[in-house]
């Protein structure tokens, strides 16, 4: 199903990125903070949107597998914050702390590519997070959220399977989405 996807992507199918966009857009914040520790959150964000960007402006370019594609994506961010943080220093933002604090990450222990239990128990913590944060949500909350992320279903679909009005349904996916950024902000 993966390669699906990947063909769709490659050949410009917007939607099916914007699905892998939905479906890793929550971890690579995560693994971008891993780095980003002391800086400002948004540049977590700022570096993700760089890389799924980047992703789809290369996008003809993507070859290879489910696992490819995790790498590539992972990889990319890390080289990003990486940098990042090195343009940073070199402006002189961080004090010997932070210094200290990058040292330890460029580490091989923390690139993804040299350590899959880390990617493991990244991705295995992550899911947990996000299961506990979505079992918060109201029940109608919960079921309008599921129906459009994981099913793909547009707010009109929602509305006339559930039988409510369009309105209460963006309204269920504000609330949703707003609980959910609350309770992962920490992550």
């Amino acid at each position: 199903m993966q390669q699906d996807i990947l063909f769709l992507i490659k050949s410009g199918d917007r939607e099916a990125f914007n699905s892998l966009c939905r479906e890793r857009y929550v971890s690579l914040i995560s693994y971008a903070r891993l780095f980003l520790t002391g800086v400002d959150r948004s540049w977590a964000e700022d570096v993700v949107q760089d890389v799924l960007f980047g992703l789809w402006q290369n996008r003809k370019r993507l070859r290879g597998a489910e696992d490819d594609l995790q790498a590539y994506l992972l990889r990319s961010v890390y080289n990003r914050c990486m940098n990042l943080l090195k343009r940073a220093r070199r402006a002189n933002l961080f004090g010997d702390y932070y210094e200290g604090r990058i040292a330890s990450v460029l580490g091989d222990c923390w690139s993804p590519d040299r350590n899959p239990v880390i990617m493991s128990i990244f991705n295995s913590d992550l899911r947990d997070i996000i299961g506990e944060a979505l079992e918060k949500l109201s029940p109608r909350c919960r079921e309008v959220f599921t129906l459009s992320y994981l099913e793909n279903l547009s707010n009109k679909e929602i509305s006339e399977r559930l039988g409510i009005s369009l309105s209460t349904v963006e309204n269920h996916m504000y609330l949703a989405l707003k609980q959910l950024r609350a309770s992962l902000a920490g992550v």
